[in-house]
C-alpha cells in the first residue's frame, strides 16, 4: 500500500515539477507594466488591462492556495508529532500538504499559460529572452540589480536605486 502511494507522489512530482519550473522561470509582478517590456512586445493598452486582470484573478487564487499549504503543513505537524505514531495517518496528511503544494504550482502555471494565450508563441518567446538575458546580465554582475526597474507594491516601475 505504501509503495503505490510514493509511486503516486513521484509520478505527481515527475507531472508538476516541469510546470512550476518554467512559472518559476517567469518574471514575477506586473512586468507588463515596465515601459521597456511593454515596447518590446509591442503591447496594447487594453492588453495591460487585461493582464492587469489575469494577475488579479491569479494573486487572489494564489492567496487562498498559498493558505491551504500552510494549513497541510500544520497538520501534518500536528498528526507527526504525537508519541504514537500512525503512519498511515502521517502519509495521509502528507499527500493532503503535496496536493495543497501541487494545486499552488498548477495555478501559478496556468498564469503562464494565459499569458502565453494572450500574447501569442512570438511575443511570449521575446519575454522569455528578454528575462533571460537580464538573469545572465545580472549573474554576471554578482546579482547587481539592474536599471531595468523594479515594482512597488502597486505594480508601478521604479528605479533599483529608489
Amino acid at each position: 500500500m505504501l509503495n503505490k502511494i510514493h509511486i503516486g507522489l513521484l509520478l505527481l512530482l515527475w507531472w508538476v515539477l516541469p510546470a512550476a519550473t518554467l512559472a518559476q522561470d517567469m518574471p514575477s509582478g506586473k512586468w507588463w507594466r515596465i515601459p521597456r517590456v511593454a515596447e518590446q512586445l509591442n503591447l496594447s493598452d487594453e492588453e495591460k488591462r487585461a493582464l492587469d486582470e489575469l494577475f488579479l484573478d491569479s494573486r487572489r487564487k494564489l492567496i487562498d492556495l498559498k493558505g491551504a499549504v500552510e494549513r497541510e503543513r500544520l497538520e501534518l505537524e500536528n498528526v507527526f508529532e504525537k508519541e504514537s505514531l500512525d503512519e498511515s495517518a502521517v502519509m495521509e496528511r502528507f499527500k493532503r500538504l503535496e496536493d495543497a503544494r501541487a494545486n499552488l504550482a498548477t495555478e501559478r502555471f496556468r498564469f503562464v499559460i494565459e499569458v502565453r494565450k494572450m500574447i501569442g508563441y512570438d511575443r511570449f518567446q521575446g519575454l522569455k529572452t528578454f528575462f533571460t538575458r537580464l538573469r545572465r546580465g545580472r549573474e554576471r554582475h554578482g546579482g547587481e540589480r539592474s536599471k531595468l526597474g523594479k515594482f512597488d507594491h502597486g505594480g508601478h516601475a521604479r528605479q533599483w536605486n529608489e
